[in-house]
């Protein structure tokens, strides 16, 4: 066969009466093959590939990262690292067949493919209800590898990652030539994305990816989203359409976005979540962890989320969320009330946004009596003033304002407050 004119192609079966069908194959040329043309050639739904569906559209790679080597299963410590047009997630042990010692690799597969390296794909959603807008089937039929797959890119460069590690001694590009690759890299990828890291109580880990891409919804895309090949008995996974993931792909980080996340808990203990990595994030941007159950929400973006959780799966508990930060303390200090320094500040005045029926609330325990108060946006702009005279301890301020930070100033005869709240 010729490597140079005609595409390669290997047979995938969807299995017998619902058996899984999975193969290993690998990068068949001398070159980087771009792992996104691949999956591109290998989908109809989102792709160039005109008969169907050949596989689920994810890579996945195993990460042998133990220190034996042998064919022993038990002895094995590794795990499968994903692959989408997303991007990658790493790969950690937490199969019960094997040694599964909840330890994890370095590596994230990226991009490019390097020579020679084998990945699993997979003709089966076996975890999705495809119960969403855009049903999608999985057809199985022939892997297509085609020349022009292939692609310059050296392992050294960081985008084209070997699971089984480089020489850096026999690489054969200098480091500037690197450098020079990837800084004149046309497909720089510029997307945000989130890396989240769950530790479970008995010491079991597992990283998820969620990123934004404008072709992704908040359903199942074909070649964006991964389904999980590996849940362990303490996991967590993006839950959707009915599946769990550990890739997923949406069109916004907006502060409406809610995106639900699974866990599984075997024994009782400390849960933590948090954020292992970001990539081109708005600062002003931040990651929130939802507890539906205490009605909590946990910035990640500045500490881990911890909990104590017994034994068990939560499956309609947990989401990550956004917020917008922009104005902070000292913000508010140089920026919007400057004027206003000079004046002693009253303790004893608390103010409390209740987004459940749009209002704000204060508890006036200073004795002074409040004359005025001034909603801020985050420019520093006055919203709306009330100028009564509140002479009474619980003000409540009826309020319709789109979602934001903002600052309450209260002013009385003695002195002012000032706070920031959160309109959701």
């Amino acid at each position: 066969m010729c490597l140079k004119e005609n595409p390669i192609m290997v047979i995938l079966s969807c299995g017998f009466r619902k058996v899984v069908g999975s193969r290993l194959i690998g990068n068949p040329y001398p070159s980087a093959m771009d792992a996104d043309k691949f999956i591109d050639d290998n989908i109809k739904n989102g792709g160039s590939n005109s008969v169907g569906n050949v596989f689920n559209g994810a890579l996945y790679f195993w990460d042998h990262f133990g220190e034996k080597n042998s064919h022993y299963l038990r002895e094995y410590v590794g795990g499968y690292a994903t692959y989408t047009k997303m991007g990658g997630a790493k790969a950690y042990s937490n199969d019960e067949r094997i040694n599964n010692n909840g330890t994890f690799g370095n590596k994230k597969p990226g991009r490019y493919i390097p020579v020679n390296q084998g990945f699993f794909v997979i003709a089966v959603m076996d975890t999705l209800s495809n119960s969403i807008k855009n049903p999608i089937v999985i057809d199985g039929g022939n892997i297509v590898f085609k020349n022009s797959q292939r692609v310059f890119m050296p392992e050294t460069s960081g985008n084209s990652v070997f699971m089984k590690g480089v020489n850096e001694k026999t690489a054969h590009f200098s480091a500037e030539k690197v450098k020079d690759i990837i800084e004149n890299n046309p497909t720089a990828d510029k997307r945000p994305k989130i890396w989240l890291q769950f530790d479970s109580p008995t010491g079991y880990h597992r990283q998820l990816l969620v990123g934004v891409d404008e072709n992704a919804s908040n359903f199942f895309d074909l070649g964006y989203d991964a389904s999980i090949a590996d849940l362990g008995k303490e996991d967590m996974f993006w839950i959707f359409d009915g599946g769990k993931f550990v890739i997923q792909a949406v069109n916004n980080f907006n502060t409406d976005q809610e995106l639900p996340l699974g866990l599984r808990v075997s024994k009782t203990g400390l849960a933590r979540i948090k954020i292992d990595a970001i990539e081109n994030m708005d600062e002003n941007i931040s990651a929130h962890i939802k507890d539906k159950f205490s009605g909590e929400i946990h910035n990640i973006s500045h500490k881990p989320f911890e909990i104590n959780l017994g034994p068990g799966t939560y499956l309609d508990r947990f989401s990550l969320i956004f917020k917008f930060q922009k104005l902070i303390d000292e913000d508010v200090k140089t920026e919007i009330l400057i004027a206003a320094e000079t004046q002693p500040i009253i303790k004893g005045i608390h103010v409390l946004m209740n987004n459940e029926i749009g209002e704000i609330q204060i508890k006036n325990n200073s004795g002074d009596e409040i004359t005025s108060i001034v909603l801020y946006n985050y420019l520093g702009q006055t919203i709306k003033t009330w100028n009564a005279n509140f002479n009474i301890r619980t003000i409540s301020l009826p309020i319709n304002m789109t979602t934001g930070v903002y600052m309450v100033q209260i002013n009385t005869a003695n002195g002012q407050v000032v706070k920031k709240i959160m309109m959701e």
